[in-house]
């Protein structure tokens, strides 16, 4: 329930009130705002929309020439390759191996390499993968590699594709970074390897032609284009979406390097499926816009109808077509699209916010001229309503008594924990809903009011009408008439979990956990005052016999019965009179008071045969455990003496019943002499 505080009552008088003026203006402001927002919001929308058409209007003929110019210099490999394989050069090779023919193959790969700077390396594989022939092009150079430093391609995934290549199809592997002797070649060269398959003349299979295009131009003179563009990210990415190009360089090559640590799904995974699945397209999502197209660099589209015809020969697996399906695309941040927008610029800004002020001042005013003709409330009323309210319902009880302690009023607070209706209390003393216990507790309060003006901080534990209790910390002031006390003004607070935490913590400081009894401390404590008094004690030391035995034996579990056990017998065996408690381990402690040595040795002896005949079971299992403990007694010999000297005594007397046979009870040197 809402508890009312002082300083939710309105500061109320005859001036303006701001606070009405305030939140009628919010109220009004807010609707009139919203209207004005929903209306700007479409214009903006609409306009937003256009602007981003606009810019990307701007951006369909570089993305056709980039589609096309990718796609020709991809086809452009591929009809180089054609022609290669028609040279006379080959046919002499495969049909006579010899090392002139070698040399002259080389010569044509040399001249290939350079006339076309881009072939990183041509070679021929033998049908087992081993490399037959290969030049290299570095550094403006083509240089054939001799025989002893040709590789085995056996493993490398391009082979094992092409294995299936029957003659006119053409194996492209997708772009990857290129590999030498099992390690990426620094600096990167991105390749894309041509891979067809090489008859003999009696149409047999004699080995694969091999060209790895190196991609490194093609891909710089797109990033070089990109760099002309509006502001936005142009990026080529394959169909596992990793990045073949990105404004950020460090995200390309996620395929072929381990620690690129993201792919184009990980930064924009609400554009990715729509990417993926869609041919070409321009969406929006919360990061910009996005146009992307799908270059499939070995589409015919942008290939002339002789140069169509030319290549029938020549069949593209389906597989390197679906690997290779890169997909171009632009993304403009919002920031960028901001940056045209007349909304987003200053007098865009100016205007828009001059809108809003301007609506808010005239609506503030017409506000401040109408909450003028309200001036005149008739706030006491309201202050009246606001103090019993805040009365009523506040955190603690109130209530007040006359001199005899009747209740004469009571607020709704202390009415609910009560339990009562206020008819079924006014008029009757508050003694009566109070425990035995505090009813004397109140009497002394109340006659302390008729000489103190105040008195704080006294707790009384309160009967409710459902029959539970709770405590209640009291304060009251003394309110005199004609001189003499008369009513009393008193607060409550309910402090009963402090009440049940207080004795939970005294509990758990006084008691020993395993066996519910008195622990050390809490039994020297009690034994204070019977020391103090000039009776008569005696003072038991027990000890469990052989406990080491059983713990060893049995386990810790059983041990802990067997403790149990001892205590469940000391409470019923000795009277309510001894103070009990568990020293540690297995010894305990009795204390007597008013008994002579005649009584101490027969509760002792009692105590010891009620041990011996009890039966504790192990755990699970009907198997009998007998128990004896050995008992050392002591008394007090004169008032002086303390505590810890009565317990040492009692300590050598138990140790005089352990050491000659156990199970017995034996008295102090001093017991048996009479010597207290």
């Amino acid at each position: 329930m809402h508890q009312k505080q002082l300083s939710d009552i309105p500061v109320v008088n005859n001036k303006l009130n701001w606070q009405r003026v305030t939140k009628r203006f919010l109220a009004f402001y807010t609707f009139i705002a919203v209207i004005l927002a929903a209306s700007i919001y479409t214009v903006f929308k609409n306009y937003t929309n256009n602007l981003e058409k606009k810019i990307m209007l701007h951006e369909e003929v570089f993305i056709a020439s980039t589609k096309q110019s990718l796609q020709t210099e991809i086809q452009t490999q591929l009809r180089v390759m054609e022609m290669t394989t028609k040279s006379p050069l080959f046919a002499r090779f495969i049909e006579k191996p010899s090392q002139q023919n070698r040399e002259h193959l080389s010569v044509l790969f040399k001249n290939l390499s350079s006339t076309f700077t881009r072939f990183n390396q041509v070679r021929l594989l033998s049908l087992d993968g081993l490399e037959r022939i290969r030049v290299d092009y570095d550094d403006g150079q083509a240089r054939v590699i001799p025989q002893e430093g040709l590789q085995d391609k056996q493993k490398r995934n391009y082979y094992k594709e092409s294995k299936t290549l029957k003659v006119g199809e053409v194996f492209i592997s997708a772009i990857e970074l290129n590999e030498e002797h099992g390690q990426i070649e620094i600096p990167y060269k991105p390749v894309i390897r041509f891979v067809t398959l090489i008859n003999d003349s009696h149409n047999k299979p004699a080995g694969y032609f091999v060209i790895n295009y190196l991609a490194t131009d093609l891909l710089n003179d797109f990033r070089a284009k990109m760099k002309l563009r509006i502001e936005g990210q142009g990026m080529l990415i394959d169909p596992q979406g990793y990045w073949i190009s990105n404004h950020q360089r460090s995200n390309e090559w996620g395929g072929s390097l381990p620690d690129v640590e993201y792919k184009f799904e990980d930064l924009y995974p609400e554009a990715w499926e729509t990417v993926r699945d869609n041919e070409s397209g321009l969406f929006k999502t919360d990061k910009g816009l996005f146009r992307h197209v799908s270059i499939k660099p070995f589409g015919t589209n942008s290939i002339s109808q002789k140069t169509k015809d030319e290549q029938k020969r020549f069949h593209i697996l389906d597989k390197s077509k679906k690997i290779n399906d890169w997909k171009l695309i632009i993304f403009l941040p919002n920031g960028v699209i901001e940056e045209a927008s007349f909304f987003y610029a200053p007098a865009g800004r100016v205007i828009l916010t001059a809108l809003f002020v301007f609506t808010a001042a005239i609506l503030l005013l017409l506000l401040i001229l109408q909450e003028q003709k309200r001036r005149k409330y008739t706030y006491d009323a309201l202050i009246k309503d606001q103090l019993t309210d805040l009365y009523e319902n506040a955190p603690c009880g109130y209530h007040s008594l006359d001199k005899n302690g009747t209740i004469i009023k009571i607020n709704k607070t202390e009415l609910e924990w009560l339990g009562y209706t206020k008819e079924e209390v006014l008029g009757k003393n508050f003694a009566s809903f109070l425990t035995p216990k505090s009813k004397e507790t109140f009497t002394n309060f109340l006659i302390s009011l008729k000489s103190q003006s105040k008195i704080e901080g006294v707790v009384l534990e309160i009967q409710c009408k459902q029959n539970h209790t709770f405590f209640v910390s009291t304060s009251a002031t003394s309110i005199s008439g004609n001189g003499h006390f008369a009513v009393a003004r008193t607060s409550s607070f309910n402090i009963t979990d402090r009440i049940i935490l207080e004795r939970k913590l005294a509990y758990i400081a006084n008691t020993d956990e395993l066996t519910n009894m008195s622990n050390r401390r809490h039994f020297f404590k009690r034994a204070e005052p019977e020391f103090a008094s000039e009776k008569s004690l005696y003072l038991f030391m027990i000890d469990a016999d052989h406990f080491k035995h059983i713990n060893d034996q049995y386990g810790h579990d059983v041990g802990d019965n067997v403790l149990k056990m001892i205590a469940k017998t000391m409470q019923s065996s000795l009277s309510e009179a001894a103070l009990k408690a568990r020293l540690g381990g297995e010894e305990f402690v009795v204390l007597l008071p008013d008994v002579n040595a005649d009584e101490a040795y027969l509760a002792a002896e009692k105590l010891r045969a009620e041990m011996e005949n009890s039966i504790t079971y192990l755990a699970n299992s009907e198997q009998e455990i007998k128990i004896t403990i050995s008992i050392g007694v002591a008394a007090r010999r004169y008032q002086s003496e303390s505590i810890d000297e009565v317990l040492k005594h009692a300590d050598e007397a138990l140790y005089t019943a352990k050491s000659t046979g156990r199970n017995k009870v034996i008295f102090a040197k001093h017991v048996i002499e009479g010597s207290y």
